[in-house]
């Protein structure tokens, strides 16, 4: 467990370090990151005393209450890496990137969720894909959709963060509220084990979906490689711990690994002559 926390820790100062150097977004980036880690924390800690709906592993080092310091410290390079694939995919300032931010957390959601779970890492009280409750992984994406859009207000009038409580009250508050609606008026009703072969043959059809979209727009031409590479660190991480943990289950390996063709095909799209790359980025 502490070799775990070192290297997650270490994946997420890599990648404040690497986006903060000569960026003239780095003031505002790191202002929003110690935000969006306080809110991180009152949301996830108000979510294990208020629900009970899941706890982590008491083989956690250096825990803030319930919750861990690495889960803190994570979040919000989680939500900020999603954001500038978002932003690089549709365009800096384009109006549905917060809701793309949403959507590319809940992939993440769905890969790190389950490999943690199987690996010890945290349980969930209530069933779902591989032992994670649906409303588990929406939750993160709410949460994320929140931040992002509270982001790019703030890029967009060019203030500064500290002026106003909303960054820490609105994501924690807002992912409440969804959580209590979404569970009474839906998922309450449907809280069942999802099966094993269900959930792998899903994952791999959202795959193959999201590998032709992005053949058709040909959507690696707009993104960098270094964006691509910082997710890349993480990925292989938890890639690391699901194979670790399969246990021999083909369904959770086939579900797994449906996470990875669309990344690699992002990643093939970056050797594309480079003036196409070129006009490809100054049309977004």
């Amino acid at each position: 467990m502490f070799l775990f926390e070192t290297i997650t820790i270490s994946i997420a100062v890599l990648y404040v370090v690497m986006f903060t150097k000569n960026h003239p977004d780095g003031g505002h980036f790191l202002l929003w990151t110690v935000l969006v880690a306080t809110s991180a924390w009152i949301a996830e800690e108000t979510c294990i005393r208020l629900y009970a709906f899941y706890s982590y592993s008491q083989s956690w080092h250096m825990l803030l209450s319930h919750l861990p310091l690495m889960i803190i410290v994570v979040w919000p390079v989680l939500i900020h890496s999603a954001w500038d694939l978002a932003s690089q995919l549709l365009g800096y300032g384009h109006r549905f990137v917060p809701m793309a931010v949403g959507g590319i957390v809940l992939t993440d959601a769905a890969f790190i969720e389950t490999v943690s779970v199987r690996s010890g890492l945290w349980v969930w009280q209530e069933p779902g894909i591989f032992n994670v409750p649906l409303i588990g992984i929406l939750g993160w994406a709410c949460f994320a959709f929140l931040c992002a859009f509270l982001y790019e207000e703030g890029r967009r009038r060019n203030c500064r963060l500290w002026s106003s409580l909303i960054v820490i009250v609105l994501p924690a508050v807002g992912t409440h509220l969804f959580l209590l609606v979404s569970w009474w008026g839906v998922f309450r009703w449907i809280n069942i084990p999802i099966k094993a072969e269900l959930a792998a043959a899903t994952a791999w059809t959202m795959s193959i979906g999201l590998v032709f979209v992005f053949l058709r727009f040909r959507a690696g031409l707009y993104v960098k490689k270094k964006t691509l590479l910082l997710r890349l660190l993480g990925a292989l991480f938890f890639f690391t711990l699901a194979v670790r943990n399969a246990d021999g289950s083909v369904f959770y390996i086939l579900f797994v690994v449906a996470f990875a063709p669309p990344y690699l095909t992002l990643m093939a799209q970056q050797y594309i002559v480079p003036h196409e790359r070129q006009a490809a980025r100054g049309n977004v």
